[in-house]
């Protein structure tokens, strides 16, 4: 498998470092196991009011017996009840007092309980007491409790209450796995895939998911249908979308809504399509929100409609979705489906510059750039990222505008320009790096951070100087450049005693040149 199993591996152990506060997950509260032989009749009547949802009298009736007959079984599901508040108010203080009375008579399940209450911040419980919690969890574990073998090994896994011993917590974890506990299978998976055991980590993933964990379908879902995960099978990762999918799992409704749209994988479909992205988008999430607008807008498995794309992408970027802003700036710039506005075009654009989609916000605003839609509205300074982003992403006319501002004294469009001729069009190195210095010269962080790197490696004639490098990465330093400190002492280890001092003094030399030199503003 290759290097994409990384995140996923991090996201599998980011599941499992912490405890989940009361009540407890859908494996740990599952319904009273059946009453045991021995039950008195009034436990079996008990019984009766819990699968009829009456916790009114199950409360009252586990009180009375917890009190009167004095049984552990009576006791732990009494603390049980008050830890979750069925029947009544939250009580902690009495769950731990009637799970303690359990505990002395060697009850796992009230054992397993009262750790989990150890390990969470209820509040009015306790306290956190991961110590109290691993003799607890060991107790029970020994016995055999797939859940508390499953938490200790989390402890050992993390050194919670107990020594970190990466061994014995990948044993409790087995052993809990072994019992078809799903945490225990997903979290035992993470393991195997940080200790490149990528067959078995696929295994213990594909375990968890077929005893219906939803995130473990998901991450399967996701490893099976990337090209690059090195078990691609994207018919099988469909089946699993859907599984998680059907149990409410937003992602993958929006994944499988998304493959029904476009007939990736599978024949398009566009009412299931438009059921599933719905479901999803109704859910909150952005991503489908924004995919159903790109539906509507090119008419993709649905009848084009133009004033629906608004209406979902305006959703999804309300919800903070940088592609939906970008999406919905452009139907206000375009007057497509709603009236033109390009003041409200640019302020969607704009705002898409703070999220994760801020590189399609640039190429756009850069278009404008170029256009000459931006003169007068926002600053040839500020347009120059843009522009770039324009320009790496092939947009025509970008070159000319950062050339045409070069020459007008635009010093961040200088440096961009040079940087960017220096690395693309050997032709043009000369030119750039007249550029480049001119830039650096009039106070611009990254024309100097790139001309001191070009500097130390020879890239401008074939052979390296170190003295011009290290005071660049000296002034850049100074400026503020982030990067800098670090590359100046690396490079200050490859040179002699006599260049650092040479280097410095042409630093210093540099400043007193002209003491009104200040660092160029930079731009988002």
């Amino acid at each position: 498998m290759t290097s994409f199993l990384r995140p996923f591996v991090t996201v599998l152990i980011a599941s499992t470092t912490a405890f989940a506060p009361l009540p407890l997950t859908a494996q740990d509260v599952a319904d009273p196991p059946a009453a045991e032989t021995l039950d008195p009749p009034e436990m079996a009547a008990i019984e009766r009011a819990w699968a009829q949802g009456d916790f009114v009298t199950v409360r009252q009736g586990l009180k009375a017996l917890a009190e009167e007959s004095g049984t552990a079984l009576a006791q732990y599901r009494y603390g049980r009840v008050l830890i979750e508040g069925r029947g009544g108010p939250r009580d902690p203080a009495g769950a731990v007092l009637w799970l303690n009375k359990a505990v002395e008579q060697n009850h796992v399940e009230a054992a397993t309980l009262l750790a989990r209450i150890y390990l969470s911040d209820v509040p009015d419980g306790p306290g956190r007491d991961p110590v109290k919690a691993a003799d607890l969890l060991t107790r029970a574990a020994t016995r055999g409790d797939a859940s508390a073998q499953y938490m200790l090994g989390l402890l050992y896994q993390n050194g919670q209450g107990v020594a970190q011993d990466q061994s014995a917590a990948f044993n409790w974890l087995l052993a809990a796995a072994e019992q078809r506990h799903a945490m225990a299978q997903f979290s035992l998976a993470a393991v195997q895939f940080e200790n490149k055991e990528n067959e078995e980590g696929m295994r213990w993933l594909r375990a968890a998911a077929g005893e219906g964990l939803t995130e473990a379908q998901i991450q399967l879902a996701m490893l099976l249908d990337d090209p690059e995960s090195g078990v691609t099978n994207r018919v099988e990762a469909l089946d699993w979308f859907r599984r998680a999918a059907e149990t409410g799992h937003v992602l993958a409704q929006r994944m499988l809504g998304t493959r029904y749209l476009q007939g990736d994988g599978v024949t398009a479909d566009p009412q299931e399509a438009l059921r599933w992205l719905t479901l999803a988008a109704k859910a909150g999430d952005a991503g489908a929100m924004s995919n159903l607008g790109y539906a509507f807008a090119r008419g993709e498995g649905v009848p084009q409609d133009m004033e629906q794309a608004v209406r979902w992408y305006r959703m999804g970027a309300e919800n903070g979705l940088g592609r939906a802003m970008v999406a919905l700036a452009r139907q206000y710039e375009l007057g497509s489906g709603v009236a033109e506005d390009f003041d409200t075009a640019l302020t969607w654009y704009t705002r898409a510059l703070d999220t994760t989609d801020a590189r399609l916000a640039r190429i756009e605003l850069g278009r404008l750039a170029i256009e000459g839609r931006l003169d007068g509205r926002a600053a040839p300074q500020r347009a120059v990222p843009w522009v770039m982003a324009a320009a790496k992403a092939g947009r025509d006319g970008a070159l000319d505008w950062l050339d045409t501002q070069a020459k007008a004294g635009n010093v961040q469009a200088q440096s961009a320009l040079a940087r960017h001729l220096f690395d693309t069009d050997e032709a043009r190195r000369e030119e750039a790096l007249t550029l480049m210095r001119a830039a650096a010269d009039l106070g611009d962080g990254p024309a100097q951070f790139a001309l001191a790197g070009i500097l130390a490696r020879g890239d401008h004639d074939g052979t390296p100087d170190y003295v011009e490098a290290h005071k660049w990465y000296n002034i850049a330093a100074t400026f503020g450049h982030p990067d800098a400190p670090e590359k100046r002492e690396v490079l200050g280890d490859l040179m002699t005693p006599e260049q650092i001092a040479a280097a410095q003094d042409a630093a210093r030399a540099w400043f007193e040149t002209d003491a009104l030199r200040v660092p160029a503003p930079e731009a988002n």
